[in-house]
């Protein structure tokens, strides 16, 4: 296990209470149907997710967003984002997908992202059984699901990448990135605490940081080098004093204006608003920046962004 592993996974477990407290637990879970531990292809039987929906009675589809947990590469569970996953049901009204996928080091780049095209598959094959509505569907995630989120993101516009993730059956349309890694060359050159990013380099290609040269999918692994006019609208949560992400915000945002894509922000200065700090939900930011995304999510689904 690298040190960065298990800095990740300490991590899981110190905030696990925070970023699912049973008392919002008890007023986001009220009335919402979940169902756990969903098999999303027979080729990856360890792979699984779980659902969440208010369910309704007048007949209309359910819109969809597909929640990527994060956890540095090689951690984090779909169980800690169930709080958050009720929170978006019951907000939104739409039908909420949340996602398991490969960790490092057990699985490299690209075997995760060939999991999370499967479970995406597995939302568009399902869409008759569970009513949902396929032209809208929003990707989300954290850190790690953050860039995932918009891997998933461009690889629907590129055949090149399907040809190393699998083919994508429907489009994903919006998106809410949480302070993602979007130039992953860039990210893996900064200098973080106790030399963590040597350590995600491992977990996430299975090579250290001084041979990243040499990893055969290097031209193919950073979403902000495949991002065009057609990529999702977009909300991007991010924090000013990131100690993993520092400054990716601003390089897709950047390219997003370059393109026309419509995309808004919301950050924190502040250094104790740290990495995903709207997970932890208490602070002012925190709580600001889940108010602003349900409110994009709503736009969003109602066609007026």
């Amino acid at each position: 296990m690298t040190f960065a592993k298990f800095v990740f996974k300490i991590i899981d477990y110190v905030f696990n209470p925070q970023q699912n407290p049973g008392k919002l637990h008890k007023q986001y879970g009220v009335g919402v149907k979940a169902e756990k531990d969903i098999v999303y292809d027979e080729k990856y039987p360890d792979m699984k997710l779980d659902t969440y929906v208010v369910p309704k009675d007048d007949g209309g589809k359910y819109p969809v967003i597909f929640e990527i947990h994060g956890g540095g590469f090689s951690a984090g569970d779909k169980k800690y984002r169930r709080v958050l996953c009720e929170f978006f049901a019951k907000e939104t009204g739409a039908f909420v997908v949340n996602v398991n996928y490969g960790l490092g080091q057990q699985y490299v780049f690209p075997e995760p992202a060939k999991h999370l095209v499967a479970a995406f598959n597995w939302v568009i094959a399902n869409a008759d059984k569970y009513n949902l509505d396929t032209d809208r569907i929003l990707v989300t995630g954290d850190s790690a699901g953050g860039y995932y989120s918009a891997y998933l993101s461009v690889a629907q516009n590129h055949d090149t990448l399907q040809e190393i993730v699998g083919k994508m059956n429907g489009r994903i349309s919006g998106a809410v990135f949480n302070c993602g890694i979007y130039d992953v060359q860039t990210a893996l050159k900064q200098k973080v605490l106790f030399n963590l990013t040597n350590g995600v380099c491992i977990d996430f290609t299975g090579s250290p940081v001084k041979a990243i040269d040499s990893f055969p999918y290097l031209d193919r692994v950073a979403p902000y080098d495949y991002v065009n006019e057609r990529f999702p609208k977009c909300l991007i949560v991010y924090a000013g004093q990131d100690f993993f992400c520092g400054g990716q915000h601003d390089k897709l945002a950047e390219k997003l204006t370059e393109y026309g894509v419509y995309h808004d922000m919301y950050g924190s200065t502040k250094f104790s608003d740290n990495h995903t700090f709207s997970l932890t939900w208490k602070s002012t930011a925190a709580q600001e920046a889940n108010a602003k995304i349900i409110a994009f999510m709503k736009d969003f689904f109602a066609g007026k962004i």
